[in-house]
């Protein structure tokens, strides 16, 4: 294992993880603002919001570092349990919540897509993993891994769909849900490659990394967050009175 590239995938989740933060907290407040809502009000959502987050990034941290996830041999997966099933089922209430449907009129969809990019920076960092020997080939653009394909359309996709204050929803349902099944396929590829009971890639090493601090916050946050983000984009399309601040 080289240390550097160590180094370099750790800096590399932990700025990923900053900047979605970062992006959810100022969209957030734009929102906000822009349904003129009482700044105090605003200001504690926000805040709400940042600690919720923060304090989910911290628990999992903590259970990582204490071993929690390591043990691959429980059914249904831990990193499943207490990693990616709480917040998919936050997503899905949001998208029923008429608070955050107010919220969504009011973001612009191309941001929703644009955002996506930052899986280039993702694939890459895993492929870097993979040439120090942390991750296994099956989890690289190399292998079976094609979700840089997200983050690179997503660059052209929100720029495509939403030019000239038009909205093409059927390309941007189209591009969500294809986006969804790359996320579905890794996150399959990552599970099946983890030293569990159902291990298929038996090729070295596993992927028992992610179990670990902080690549332990790949499958219970970033790609939460990615399909979290695809789920709202699809949400928007439904939305009748798009109102988004400029």
């Amino acid at each position: 294992m080289s240390t550097v590239i160590y180094i370099i995938c750790v800096i590399t989740i932990f700025l990923i993880v900053f900047g979605l933060v970062a992006f959810t907290t100022y969209t957030l407040r734009r929102a906000y603002l822009a349904l003129k809502a009482d700044y105090d009000q605003q200001t504690k959502v926000v805040k709400f919001v940042f600690y919720t987050l923060t304090l989910w990034l911290l628990l999992i941290a903590v259970l990582a570092i204490g071993g929690y996830y390591s043990n691959f041999k429980y059914l249904p997966p831990r990193i499943f349990v207490l990693g990616i099933l709480p917040p998919l089922i936050l997503t899905i209430v949001l998208c029923f919540s008429k608070s955050f449907t107010k919220i969504l009129q009011r973001i612009p969809p191309a941001w929703l897509i644009k955002v996506q990019s930052f899986r280039i920076a993702m694939e890459l960092m895993l492929w870097l993993a993979f040439i120090g020997n942390l991750m296994p080939f099956q989890m690289t653009f190399q292998g079976f891994n094609m979700d840089i394909i997200a983050g690179i359309t997503a660059l052209f996709a929100g720029n495509i769909f939403f030019r000239k204050g038009r909205f093409f929803k059927i390309e941007t349902v189209i591009w969500n849900v294809f986006g969804i099944l790359l996320l579905v396929n890794i996150v399959f590829i990552t599970t099946i490659s983890t030293p569990a009971p159902f291990r298929v890639f038996m090729n070295e090493p596993s992927s028992a990394i992610i179990a670990t601090f902080p690549f332990i916050w790949i499958p219970t946050f970033i790609v939460p967050y990615a399909l979290a983000l695809h789920i709202f984009s699809i949400r928007q399309v439904f939305i009748k009175d798009l109102q988004p601040f400029e």
